[in-house]
């Protein structure tokens, strides 16, 4: 009933210790480099176009599988030069595993470094590569949208 309603014809009262609480670690900043230490770095790459299937983009990226979040990322070619982008821009970073699929390019280029080539230790950049292509349809497979122009790579 309209009249037996504590907020009937004004607006209501927000209580606001129902809204969600957020855990710290999810409100924080950026990670810095030097200052943090990345114990479990996971690197893909997923491929995307621009325009025609022809004209291929391919993100590579880092993912810190502790932190729950993206280190770095460059966009390019399928090449030893972007997957060189991607490593400059990580060399900042105190990374003690690198974990990478089997693509051979990873395995030169780490030469060296505690390197584990496995797919059950790349689960969550997978998951988060089907996150981006759930919700993006840009990266969405079999997909009718496409990006008509090409920016700056």
């Amino acid at each position: 009933m309209p009249g037996n309603s504590p907020h009937y014809g004004r607006w209501p009262q927000h209580d606001f210790t129902s809204l969600k609480k957020l855990r710290p670690q999810s409100v924080t900043s950026r990670i810095q480099p030097g200052s943090d230490v990345i114990v479990c770095a996971e690197m893909d790459e997923q491929w995307g176009y621009v325009g025609a299937k022809s004209r291929q983009r391919w993100l590579f990226y880092a993912y810190d599988s502790l932190r729950k979040t993206v280190v770095a990322h460059v966009f390019g070619e399928r090449t030893m030069a972007t997957l060189g982008r991607l490593m400059s821009l990580l060399s900042p970073f105190d990374v003690v595993i690198w974990m990478t699929d089997g693509w051979p390019l990873y395995e030169s280029r780490l030469k060296g470094k505690l390197h584990v080539i496995s797919k059950r230790y790349t689960q969550r950049i997978e998951r988060h590569n089907l996150n981006l292509r759930q919700h993006l349809a840009r990266l969405g497979r079999k997909s009718l949208s496409f990006l008509k122009i090409c920016g700056a790579a």
